[in-house]
């Protein structure tokens, strides 16, 4: 409601004169509580009362020091070590406490880069579960490759994730693809490297023979940086939850038919996240004449090693006999 000086003298007399309380004024004036407190000179701010002391006050200059050192210590374990020096409150006041003064991590800035067509493609695997085999079980992984221009993807199945698979899969990504990137880039699994210390790396034999093969330059993400290859993480989430999500893979040559069926008709038709007014195949077609050619003939990637046979004559190879 609208204040006019009639409004107001009706609120101080009712207030002083008639003793009325405010809301009981604001509801039969239809004006608001808070012009009736205005009016009253009612809402001036109250002054800060002093803060009751805490249980947890001596102890908040150890805590602080702690987590200063250790700042990802639990409130937990900060709670027994401040009750054996005589701490007797509760866990809740700790985690209070541990809640405003825990230092927070520093934000990181990113800066938003695309790579040039044909110049790197990125590798991860990611874990589905498990598969039926003769004679038992076997974990069943999907290996998972994107260019980084495009968005373009090819995957696989695989039960194994020893280089000769890895190599296996890298050359056909490169003849589904039609050519390969000039760096794969990979996470840090012992299959890729062998040893790393700092940006220092030694890179499994195997797969630098397959590199050279293919002319290919291998690079590796930093350690605990998932968001360096982050363009393959995104995909597998999608993948997870547009092509896994309800369905059962009840075999590796079944489900690798599902997988490049989903891949051509869904997952490259959808738009492309940066390049607009484009699909995800569109933006592939102008990408693939920058891939490099394939080698001929393309790279043996068999796994031939010599087995022994036991008295019986029957060899052993991975979990087989």
């Amino acid at each position: 409601m609208k204040s006019t000086p009639e409004l107001e003298a009706d609120i101080v007399r009712l207030y002083y004169a008639e003793h009325w309380k405010v809301g009981t004024i604001a509801t039969q004036l239809g004006a608001h509580v808070d012009q009736v407190r205005r009016v009253l000179g009612l809402d001036e701010p109250r002054s800060a009362s002093p803060p009751h002391p805490r249980i947890v006050d001596p102890y908040r200059p150890f805590i602080d020091e702690q987590l200063r050192r250790y700042p990802k210590l639990l409130a937990t374990r900060l709670y027994d070590m401040v009750r054996a020096r005589g701490f007797a409150g509760s866990v809740r006041t700790v985690r209070e406490h541990v809640a405003l003064v825990r230092p927070r991590p520093p934000r990181e800035a990113y800066l938003v880069t695309e790579t040039l067509p044909g110049e790197v493609a990125q590798v991860d695997w990611a874990h589905v579960g498990e598969i039926a085999v003769p004679g038992g079980v076997r974990a069943l992984w999907m290996f998972v490759m994107v260019l980084a221009h495009s968005r373009a993807m090819w995957g696989e199945f695989v039960i194994d994730l020893t280089v000769h698979s890895l190599c296996r899969s890298l050359v056909r990504a490169g003849r589904a693809l039609g050519g390969v990137a000039r760096q794969w880039l990979f996470d840090n699994p012992k299959v890729v490297v062998l040893e790393r210390i700092g940006t220092v790396a030694r890179f499994h034999p195997t797969l630098l023979a397959l590199c050279a093969a293919m002319r290919v330059e291998p690079k590796l993400c930093a350690v605990r940086q998932p968001r360096h290859k982050g363009k393959v993480e995104r995909a597998i989430r999608y993948l997870r939850d547009r092509f896994l999500a309800g369905r059962t893979i009840t075999g590796v040559d079944h489900g690798n038919r599902l997988l490049a069926q989903f891949i051509a008709e869904i997952a490259h038709v959808r738009p492309h996240p940066t390049i607009t007014q484009r699909t995800v195949g569109e933006a592939f077609a102008i990408e693939r004449p920058r891939l490099l050619a394939l080698p001929e003939p393309l790279p043996e990637t068999a796994r031939i090693e010599p087995i022994k046979t036991d008295s019986q004559a029957f060899i052993h190879l991975d979990t087989n006999r």
